[in-house]
């Protein structure tokens, strides 16, 4: 391993992050944002706070008179779900999106690793940087979600092979309970010196509890923390935007790309970068003493080429087993596209596309609560928020910029959105997709690029298997029961920008989630509306 030698740039220490100013909008664009101003200014989301950035120059509007009426329940599902802001006194959290959280089975307490406190990258051209270097969260955080406690550790003071992916983003990850180790594979980011980005091909593992207690300390060790790593590297491990789990005594690195080199706008005459889907399943095992593969294997599928979906661990409806589902994911060759097929991995290793079913909501990584209805012969996964083809809850603010961006012909993209949905497998082999009457609290376009975080009670209580997918009947009859949180992702003011490249800010929000095992009412996804665009041939990969 090589010492760490870094040029001078700006690193995140505990919340406060360096602002980055964009280019100055251009001259058209300014023109748009003149003409529609006075329609949009309405008050800041309580909890977003500070500086407004270049890409962050539209009002937050999402706490204004909804223009959609709420509508009638259609169906129930067997438990009721609710979303609550949580609020701590003292320093705020850290505002992070495409982390990895990790439960500390003996106390609750996380252990955040990666990700960035950027909002959604740009997609400029060179010599623009859509990845802001200085953004990147270079620590490892320790969170009390009790208290809103944290301590942290800058990864910087390890050497470049550990720091440089333990600072990416949108890496893959697993924890073992059995073992209690963490294993942390690939990673899109930047070069230790600030060279150029690329997707790592590393894998990563340490012993979770003790690396909790190391970084909780007053003056952590970074000798002490080195010394609770073990690393390896392979290039079957350079992926970003998939998923790894543990199932049936392999690993499995679900999906995800390659990208090496500078994010820069599709299409651009200089783009200097290299991409490569997967379009595969690797099933691999280790060498537990040198996280070297022992045994490996891949099935390819042109169903496969997608990232940055929810790749979640679940729980088969028609056998009660341990599986690994995929929801959504991006991109269809040649169309700005999410994938609406689900594809289930059990065991076994087998991996089946589901064609049976078109899924509406959530097309790209949000947090997704699993709920197990064994008595009713159903797994159902609750998705919230999130970026998605389909929609149904707008402000009336936002409605506004949303025609307006559409009418434009512009290509911006999936729309963010307010949607909790609710998407049901039955033993049968039947789907439901349904979404709840309201929409996130203050209707807010938040919930992506982040994970669900289970509550530590799920384990000591016995309400969830070991994968985290809760058991309905588990729950306490009548009782209201924390299941977990969400923490952070990106905000966005708009369902679409007004400006391109603007609009959207890392934030560092906390819902606490309860379940009631009580039937709640809610709405076939028929009625929500399909997001469409005009330019439907201009490609992004």
């Amino acid at each position: 391993m090589q010492t760490s030698n870094r040029r001078g740039r700006g690193i995140m220490k505990k919340n406060i992050i360096k602002k980055s100013v964009h280019h100055a909008v251009a001259a058209a664009g300014a023109l748009l944002w003149g003409s529609v101003v006075a329609l949009l200014v309405g008050p800041t989301l309580a909890g977003c706070g500070g500086e407004k950035t270049g890409t962050e120059i539209e009002p937050a509007i999402g706490a204004v008179k909804p223009a959609t009426d709420t509508p009638p329940a259609t169906d129930t599902i067997p438990y009721t779900i609710e979303f609550l802001p949580k609020q701590f006194d003292g320093p705020p959290l850290p505002a992070l999106q495409g982390y990895h959280a990790f439960v500390n089975r003996s106390d609750g307490r996380w252990l955040v690793v990666g990700g960035r406190g950027q909002g959604l990258h740009t997609f400029m051209q060179a010599p623009a940087t859509n990845f802001i270097d200085s953004l990147s969260n270079h620590f490892l955080w320790v969170i009390d979600p009790a208290t809103g406690k944290y301590w942290n550790f800058d990864v910087t003071k390890l050497p470049d092979d550990l720091s440089a992916p333990l600072s990416s983003t949108t890496a893959q990850a697993c924890y073992d309970p059995a073992t209690d180790l963490v294993y942390l594979v690939g990673g899109y980011g930047w070069l230790a010196d600030g060279s150029n980005m690329k997707t790592f091909n590393t894998i990563i593992s340490f012993p979770l509890g003790k690396m909790v207690d190391a970084v909780a300390q007053p003056a952590p060790d970074s000798a002490a923390i080195r010394g609770l790593m073990k690393f390896s590297q392979d290039d079957r491990f350079a992926v970003t935007g998939g998923e790894l789990f543990q199932l049936g005594g392999s690993f499995y690195l679900v999906f995800g790309q390659i990208f090496n080199g500078q994010y820069r706008a599709f299409g651009g005459s200089d783009t200097g970068f290299y991409q490569q889907y997967t379009s595969q399943v690797r099933r691999f095992t280790l060498n537990p003493g040198t996280l070297k593969i022992l045994s490996y294997g891949a099935t390819p599928d042109s169903a496969f080429h997608r990232r940055d979906g929810n790749i979640i661990a679940s729980i088969d409806p028609a056998t009660g087993a341990e599986r690994i589902a995929a929801f959504g994911g991006v991109f269809q060759p040649g169309i700005i596209g999410g994938y609406q097929q689900p594809v289930y991995i059990n065991a076994q290793g087998f991996a089946k596309v589901d064609t049976t079913v078109a899924q509406r909501f959530s097309a790209y990584e949000c947090p997704v609560i699993p709920v197990y209805d064994s008595a009713g012969g159903a797994i159902y996964h609750t998705f919230f928020g999130g970026i998605s083809h389909y929609y149904y809850h707008q402000t009336d603010s936002q409605r506004v910029v949303f025609h307006l961006a559409t009418g434009q012909g512009r290509n911006d993209g999936l729309p963010f959105i307010s949607d909790i949905s609710v998407f049901r497998q039955g033993s049968d082999g039947k789907y439901g997709e349904y979404f709840l009457p309201t929409a996130t609290p203050g209707d807010s376009l938040v919930g992506a690029s982040i994970p669900f975080i289970p509550d530590i009670n799920n384990y000591n209580n016995g309400i969830a298997y070991p994968n985290g997918v809760i058991k309905l009947w588990a729950l306490p009859a009548g009782q209201r029961t924390r299941v977990g949180f969400i923490y952070g992702g990106i905000l966005a003011y708009n369902p679409l920008p007004v400006v391109p490249n603007t609009g959207t800010k890392a934030v560092n929000h906390i819902y606490e989630v309860y379940i009631t095992p009580k039937p709640m009412g809610v709405v076939t996804a028929a009625l929500a509306k399909e997001s469409t665009w005009n330019d439907a041939n201009l490609r992004r990969k």
